[in-house]
């Protein structure tokens, strides 16, 4: 911008002037100054303010463009990549500066590549918006498939294209065509048919699979031919049900015998489902024939097996109790005992397992469930001994008896306790682990701003150092003391932003080598930032020329990270904090101990610390993790953890870690 500056008004000099005159020429001189210095302000204010709102309008639309949910691109006639947003390059899985300048189909599958060079040859002979599908080839082999929609531009030097990502669209249909020959096959092997009628039009829709169980062909399968085949001391039962599920939307399960046009009987299972539209009205019915005439047979033989069953009850890992069709347990095997107590295994009703603190069973009960005919499976959470959560999945079936007696109910149980905590563990892990990459990138993402800052400010201070007009103007006596400050700063923010880096990075899951010490003093340089550190006195012992451990270093930092957490968060005023490091040169191995002046952990509770998802801290400060994770990994490095506490005298954590062996100290 041209500095302005305001005309000096011509004086007239006097050989001998008077004074007042001098007086009130120099006075006009200083106000018309003023004013136009004012004016001045105010123009670079506005310049300022509109220069401003410009950045921060373009920044607001770079953002949009960067984290829109639509991969863009500009290509040339060669296809040759000019431009391309983030999700463009996530979409590629390459870094967006190694994008340009390179050629899309580079990056297609290689049956795609000639329908994309047609493609992209009509978009710029067309001019108008054309699509197109393909599937993308990428370095990690996931499969991504998308559809482009482009259109050219008015140079029609480039086009511009958008690609959606429609690979979940796409492995849903070959899921779904899957599933449905997957359903076919599973009738077939099942014999289980099924059929939908449509109560408004009558047009009736049978399987493949039912069309076999009857025995008829396509064209014969009618409303009246499918009548006709009911056994016909069945057809009143069936019609009734029939009556019901159609008029009243009941659904409906029934077992009846066909007599088919060969003379031979078969026994059938059918369940039927009603479709009711908006004003409760039964439009469709759908059902499920399954023919059961071997199991019927089966039934007779099965009764002659009751010991050897019985054997087999007895035999099984799991939890096992018949209900009768009244709730009652009527038998259960010699592992039910590991999970209830005998008074309640002998006689008892369901409600006493499931439900004891209601005076009836729920609709919701699994063994209710089981004797209506439907079979549950949920998850039964129990309490043991020192409030422990003990978790067991439940299987509850219905048996059905052979001569049309009442419905019992089959439940299964098995402790799956540790599954659960793993399970639960993992998925906390994993949000973690999210966590740590989202840190990471926006640690990428202010590096290298930061790296623009400080090499400017570099830049600005050696120009003052170079030219001493700059030294000797008054108005700019301060800005060298400024640029120092932003320059310290800045490699300040780079460094921590450098040991955020080196914690957020992921383990390979290669065992390598990593040095204690410095890896403490990178996590230390971390936790300065915290809200409380500045009330810590930190303290650090650490052994000169201690050996390598063999692991994975990722490892090594949350083990020293979630110490250095937990002793932080228990010093809740003022207090020290205290790490020591040394070498065991007879045990071979390396001790690392962080020792606080923090609020402590109670007896009777120190033995839970390293349970996953225990925490003795307020709700919403811990996850009840650092710690489970921390003692597995130290396990798993062939290590030793333990503690000493006492409540308001604090803890101290000892890990035991071996070195790499034959090597010598560092």
């Amino acid at each position: 911008m041209k500095s302005i500056s305001a005309d000096k008004p011509h004086i007239p000099i006097k050989e001998n002037p008077e004074p007042h005159s001098t007086i009130v020429n120099t006075t006009r001189l200083l106000r018309n100054a003023r004013i136009r210095q004012n004016e001045l302000e105010l123009q670079i204010e506005e310049l300022r303010l509109a220069n401003s709102e410009l950045e921060s309008s373009r920044n607001k639309y770079a953002l949009l463009y960067d984290f829109a949910p639509v991969g863009y691109f500009t290509f040339d006639r060669r296809g040759g990549i000019r431009t391309v947003n983030l999700t463009g390059a996530n979409l590629l899985g390459i870094e967006r500066p190694l994008l340009i300048n390179s050629y899309f189909e580079n990056f297609v599958a290689e049956k795609d590549r000639q329908p994309f060079a047609e493609f992209l040859s009509t978009v710029f002979a067309s001019h108008d918006k054309m699509t197109c599908r393909l599937k993308l080839s990428r370095n990690d082999n996931r499969p991504i498939f998308v559809r482009i929609e482009a259109m050219a531009g008015e140079s029609g030097d480039e086009c511009y294209a958008a690609l959606v990502d429609i690979t979940q669209r796409k492995l849903a249909d070959v899921a779904l065509r899957e599933s449905e020959y997957n359903l076919s096959k599973a009738q077939s092997m099942s014999h289980v048919g099924s059929w939908r009628s449509d109560l408004l039009t009558g047009e009736l829709r049978v399987s493949d699979e039912l069309l076999r169980i009857m025995r008829l062909n396509r064209e014969e399968a009618t409303q009246e031919t499918f009548a006709s085949l009911i056994h016909p001391e069945d057809m009143e039962s069936v019609m009734a049900h029939l009556r019901l599920g159609a008029e009243l939307g009941n659904s409906y399960e029934i077992e009846h015998r066909l007599l088919l046009r060969d003379g031979t009987t078969k026994w059938v299972y059918t369940i039927v489902e009603p479709s009711v539209n908006i004003a409760r009205q039964v439009v469709r019915l759908y059902g499920t024939t399954q023919d059961i005439s071997d199991r019927k047979r089966s039934e007779v033989r099965l009764r002659n097996k009751k010991n050897e069953l019985q054997t087999i009850f007895d035999s099984v890992n799991d939890g096992v109790i018949v209900f009768d069709h009244n709730g009652l347990i009527q038998n259960f095997n010699h592992i039910c005992p590991q999970f209830f107590p005998e008074k309640i295994l002998s006689g008892r009703s369901c409600r006493d397992i499931f439900h004891p603190e209601l005076a009836e069973s729920p609709d919701s009960c699994p063994v209710e469930l089981a004797l209506r005919g439907e079979r549950v499976e949920t998850t039964l959470v129990s309490p043991q001994h020192g409030n422990k959560i003990r978790y067991i999945d439940v299987t509850a079936n219905p048996i059905h008896d052979a001569l049309g007696e009442k419905t019992r109910a089959l439940v299964f149980f098995r402790d799956v306790t540790l599954k659960r905590l793993q399970e639960l563990q993992l998925i906390q892990t994993d949000k973690m682990s999210s966590i740590g990459v989202l840190a990471t990138g926006v640690a990428h993402e202010i590096n290298n701003p930061l790296t623009s800052v400080a090499g400017y400010a570099e830049a600005l201070l050696r120009r003052f150092s170079d030219e001493p007009a700059l030294r000797e103007n008054r108005l700019l006596d301060v800005f060298p003391k400024y640029l120092e400050v932003i320059v310290r700063e800045s490699y300040q923010c780079k460094r921590i932003i450098g040991s955020l880096l080196n914690f957020g990075r992921k383990s390979n899951g290669i065992v390598g080598r990593a040095e204690i010490n410095g890896i403490l003093l990178e996590i230390l340089e971390l936790l300065q930032h915290q809200s409380n550190y500045g009330n810590i006195e930190v303290v650090t012992k650490l052994q000169e020329n201690i050996p390598l451990i063999p692991c994975d270093p990722s490892e090594l930092r949350q083990i020293c990270m979630n110490l250095l957490i937990n002793a932080c968060h228990s010093i809740k005023e003022k207090g020290l904090v205290e790490i020591t490091t040394k070498h065991s040169i007879d045990e071979q191995a390396v001790y690392i101990q962080v020792r606080d002046t923090g609020c402590g952990i109670a007896q009777d509770v120190i033995d839970r610390i390293w349970d996953p998802f225990f925490t003795t801290k307020e709700p919403g400060k811990g996850t009840g993790l650092g710690l489970a994770l921390t003692y597995n990994i130290v396990k798993r490095l062939g290590g030793e953890i333990s503690v000493k506490s006492n409540v308001g005298a604090g803890s101290q954590f000892t890990v035991r870690l071996p070195v790499c062996h034959g090597q010598e100290s560092q």
